[in-house]
This record gives C-alpha cells, sequence and structure tokens, in this order.
C-alpha cells in the first residue's frame, strides 16, 4: 500500500506539499511580528477538509490556546486558500503572533481522482495527509475536527503523536458515534447528551474525554435582538436545512416540492440552506455506501423568487446567520437544529424515507417537533405554529441545556485547558 501511495502523492509534480504562510494582521493584512515561544511540545490544528464548516467549530480553541499557553509551540496546517483565509478572520492579533500558519497543499493525481469520482470519496483529503505525514510528524499532539486524519495514526505511521478530535456539531446521528473513535487519545465532548451516549457505546471514559460545550458559541453574536434581518419584510421566516446523505436527507426526493410550496407562499420567507457539503460533491454516496444519487441543479426561477433566498455554501451558511435568522425550522437530520435551538422555535422535519424513528437515539432532535412525509403536510403546521411552538418551548429548553451545558460562553477556553493538561 505504501508503495502505491507513494506513486500517486509522491511522485507526482506537487513535489512541495507545505506552505509556510505569513502571519498577519486578520484586519488590515498588516505583517504581525511572530512571537517564538520556547516550548518542550509543538500542537497542531489540522484542518484538511475541502470546506470551511468545521473551522469555526475549532478557530476558538486554537485562539485560547494561543491566548493562554506558554507550555506549547502551535501550529496551524490548512489545506485550501479560502479556508485559511476564514481562519485568520477568526484568530485575534495577539493569538496569530503565536500560532505559524502553514498552508499545505493536495497532490495533483489526488486532486484529478476525486475531480473524476465526483467528490464522492475524500481522495484529496487522504492524498494530503499522505503526502504531508512527515511535516505532521513532528507534533507532538494533532487537533482535528474531523475523522481522516486517524489515517495519519492508523496507517501513515503516526503512532507516537497524541490524536484529539475537537468534533463539528453536536447531532444526534450515529455517524457522531462511531467505534473508530475510540482511535483518539482524547476527545473534546460538547456536554451530556453527547458523553452519555460515548460512553454507551465504550468510545469515551473519563480519561480520555472532556467536556468542554459548544466552542462555536464563543465566536457568535448570540443576542436575539441582533438577529440577522435578511428579508425587507416581518413575514416569519423559515430555513430549510437538508442533509447532503442519500440515506437521510430530504433534499433529493423532496427538496423541489418545499422550493415550489414557499413560491406559492409570500407571507413567508424561505432560506434554503443545504449543509454546505450538498453542493460541494456531484455524486453524494451514503455514509453506509448503500445508496448514490447525483445532486441536480436548482431551477432558475427559484433564485428569482423575492420571498426565497438560496446560499449552497457561503459563510453565512456556517457562521450561524441563517439559524439566527429564522423563526421556524425545516430541515431532516442536520445538526444545526440545535443551534437553531438556542432561540426555541418551530422545528419540522421531513421523513422522506420512511424511517421508523422513535425510540431511535440517531433522531433523537425528531422529538423537538413535527414529523412529516410530504411537503404537503407543511401548510397544516405554519396554520398551527404559534401553538406548536410553545408545545415543544420547554422539551426544546431541555434538550438544548443537555446538549451544550448551562454555559454556552467560555468553551474555547475550557478546551485549550484540557489540552494543556496533555502537554
Amino acid at each position: 500500500m505504501k508503495t502505491l501511495l507513494d506513486n500517486l502523492f509522491l511522485k507526482s509534480p506537487a513535489a512541495v506539499h507545505a506552505i509556510p504562510y505569513p502571519v498577519g494582521d486578520a484586519a488590515n493584512g498588516a505583517p504581525l511580528e511572530f512571537e517564538r515561544v520556547v516550548a518542550s511540545k509543538k500542537v497542531g490544528f489540522l484542518f484538511v477538509h475541502e470546506r470551511p464548516h468545521h473551522i469555526p467549530h475549532c478557530a476558538p480553541i486554537l485562539n485560547a490556546l494561543a491566548l493562554q499557553s506558554k507550555k506549547y509551540e502551535i501550529h496551524a496546517f490548512v489545506r485550501k486558500q479560502e479556508n485559511l483565509v476564514l481562519l485568520k478572520s477568526l484568530l485575534t492579533p495577539e493569538a496569530l503572533r503565536r500560532i505559524k500558519l502553514t498552508k499545505l497543499t493536495t497532490p495533483i493525481v489526488a486532486k484529478g481522482l476525486e475531480f473524476l469520482t465526483g467528490g464522492a470519496a475524500p481522495l484529496g483529503r487522504i492524498g494530503t495527509l499522505y503526502a504531508n505525514r512527515n511535516l505532521l510528524k513532528k507534533m507532538d499532539v494533532i487537533v482535528s475536527p474531523e475523522t481522516t486524519c486517524l489515517l495519519l495514526k492508523t496507517r501513515f505511521g503516526l503512532d507516537k503523536v497524541k490524536f484529539v478530535f475537537s468534533r463539528h456539531g453536536a447531532g444526534d446521528r450515529a455517524i457522531g458515534f462511531d467505534p473508530s473513535h475510540k482511535k483518539f487519545d482524547h476527545i473534546l465532548v460538547p456536554g451530556k447528551k453527547t458523553l452519555d451516549r460515548m460512553l454507551h457505546y465504550n468510545i469515551a471514559c473519563g480519561c480520555n474525554s472532556t467536556v468542554v460545550g459548544y466552542p462555536k458559541f464563543d465566536i457568535v453574536n448570540l443576542g436575539t435582538t441582533d438577529a440577522p434581518r435578511l428579508f425587507d419584510n416581518d413575514n416569519p421566516t423559515v430555513l430549510y436545512n437538508p442533509h447532503f446523505d442519500p440515506c437521510f436527507s430530504s433534499w433529493f426526493e423532496q427538496g423541489e416540492q418545499v422550493l415550489e410550496y414557499f413560491s406559492q407562499r409570500p407571507d413567508y420567507n424561505l432560506i434554503m440552506a443545504p449543509h454546505v457539503m450538498l453542493y460541494t460533491r456531484r455524486l453524494h454516496i451514503s455514509g453506509n455506501c448503500n445508496k448514490l444519487q447525483w445532486r441536480g441543479r436548482i431551477k432558475q426561477r427559484y433564485f428569482e423568487c423575492p420571498n426565497i433566498l438560496i446560499d449552497t455554501g457561503s459563510t453565512a451558511c456556517i457562521d450561524m446567520t441563517y439559524t439566527r435568522a429564522a423563526d421556524i425550522y425545516l430541515g431532516d437530520v442536520s445538526s444545526q437544529v440545535y443551534e437553531f435551538l438556542f432561540k426555541p422555535g418551530l422545528c419540522i422535519f421531513l421523513n422522506t424515507h420512511g424511517v421508523d424513528w422513535e425510540g431511535d437515539p440517531n433522531y433523537g432532535h425528531w422529538k423537538l417537533g413535527k414529523v412529516i412525509s410530504s411537503p404537503e403536510e407543511i401548510d397544516g403546521l405554519l396554520a398551527q405554529r404559534t401553538w406548536l411552538r410553545q408545545y415543544y418551548m420547554e422539551r426544546q429548553k431541555v434538550a438544548f441545556r443537555n446538549t451544550f451545558g448551562d454555559d454556552v460562553r467560555g468553551s474555547a477556553d475550557r478546551a485549550a485547558e484540557a489540552l494543556e493538561r496533555l502537554a
């Protein structure tokens, strides 16, 4: 296997795989003096995903550690230029002085193979990890919000490095509790709900996990009076937030019906903002590899509806702009529903696949609203929205506390303290 990977990813035109990135002021690009700290350990934050949605979950931890720690020499490795720009925008100038930023390039062969497969498999990520394994091997600790990095430990020779899983999102799907997570040396957990399930599945124990909360909340203005105003009217706003996995997503079978319904309801605003991976890949393969779907295009006439905002991947999809702007959540299995519940509201879930969900912890969030099988049922629920919001409000508040804890601020500091203890 090593010979094959060497031939594919190292003997290609992409001979140089890592480029040191100059430190600069996040506000105006002015150079900053890098503050070198004599430290016995090196920690690397690894942002290898092709899309930016992991960055707001982990950047606050990087920022907090840079401000607090004198034990670590701090590095950040980012694969995509646009992700590097986003990361820098979320770091303070003081923190940037402590962080050595490196842009990881992807071997051309890996890019080509990913393109030919319609992005169905993360070949760019895998190629990048393999090509840069010797650089990453210099770290004592690697912190990652996603799990592809485990290949470094299990396949690419970094068995002496400690791997910390910072997670992203706080949803209920089984993928968040995969047995492979046991391979991490430490896991940063958002709250009791997640920890209880990880303990149940023997993924986590007291010695390899720390409950820290939800670091993303540290960089979002959660003041309810500051909710973004995206339409020039006072009509109720619905967020439609379908997932990308064909086994769970409502988009492939019923997404156009949702758009058509709201195109005929000018008394409601609709934000169509799917999981950013839906419009990153052309071909989608379900997590258990038993279903394939080609992602189609959205008809132009829906973009032209004055009461419909369609966003298939901007930063607003990942910074809680839309969850804060919405009065009603419409979706399927995305963990963003829990971000929406910072301010409780009516939740509607599309059970497109006829799932027997009651009693299944992977669909725990479906208990927080109404579950329907067709967009034709939306009309009746909107007519009852005030009553339904009140009916589910207390249940939603309890679920929010179980998911994120009582103190939504300070999560990044708690995570940084946990990393300090690993040094």
